[in-house]
Order: C-alpha cells, then sequence, then structure tokens
C-alpha cells in the first residue's frame, strides 16, 4: 500500500495498473490486511467481499483514467459517417474566407468537430 501510495504522487499510470493489480490479487484471497479473512465462494474457492467493494469503488472513481487508458474504438460505421460529414463540410466552406474560415476554426464557434476539422484540414496541407 506504501508503495500505491508513493506511484500515486509520481506516476499515475502505473499506479493505476499496479493498484488493480493489488486489488485483484486481494481479491483472489492471496492478500489480506486483516487477521480474519473473509471469503464468499464454494469448497475453498472464493472471492474476498472486501476487496470486491474495493475494487468496484476505484473503477467507478478512476473511470476518466480507465478512459485514458483504455479508449473505446470507434465503430467503423461511424467512422465513415464522420469523414462524410468533413468532406461535406469542405465542399461547403470552399469559397469561405480565411476570416469565415477562422471564425469557423474557433474553439467558441457553434459548428460541430467535423466542422471544425474540415476547415483546419486545407491548413494543414499547407504547412
Amino acid at each position: 500500500m506504501t508503495l500505491s501510495t508513493v506511484l500515486y504522487f509520481s506516476n499515475r499510470k502505473i499506479f493505476f495498473w499496479f493498484f488493480a493489480l493489488t486489488l485483484t490479487i486481494g481479491l483472489m484471497g492471496f492478500l489480506e490486511f486483516y487477521i480474519t479473512t473473509y471469503k464468499v465462494g464454494f469448497a475453498g474457492v472464493g472471492i474476498n467481499p472486501i476487496f470486491l467493494g474495493l475494487m468496484i469503488l476505484f473503477f467507478v472513481v478512476s473511470k476518466e483514467q480507465m478512459d485514458t487508458l483504455l479508449p473505446e474504438k470507434k465503430n467503423p460505421k461511424e467512422r465513415v459517417l464522420n469523414e462524410n460529414l468533413i468532406n461535406s463540410f469542405e465542399s461547403k466552406f470552399k469559397n469561405e474566407t480565411i476570416k469565415g474560415l477562422n471564425a469557423i476554426a474557433d474553439s467558441n464557434s457553434k459548428f460541430t468537430e467535423e466542422a471544425k476539422e474540415a476547415v483546419a484540414l486545407p491548413f494543414l496541407g499547407q504547412l
């Protein structure tokens, strides 16, 4: 637990994996913090309900960390839809002035992310 605390402050990514591994080992009954052990199971095989509760709490609290470490893969159909939207915005903004394109690309603009990306793509080709 001391190592987990040090890792929490020094390297959050390693802390996440290390603490999840520690909780998994405790869940299976190989790690105990108390004099008495609690296991729920059958024929000597079971799980520790204290570690199960800690693991659930850890993953609920660490949802943002999990999203960054394990990003959800986009559905190929959704990706094609986004590319089609970007292509349609590119053709729509083809005759727009530089000032108008900058207004669209502004982070506070009302346009969707696809529209902003369509505006940014021609500029990336010029770099």
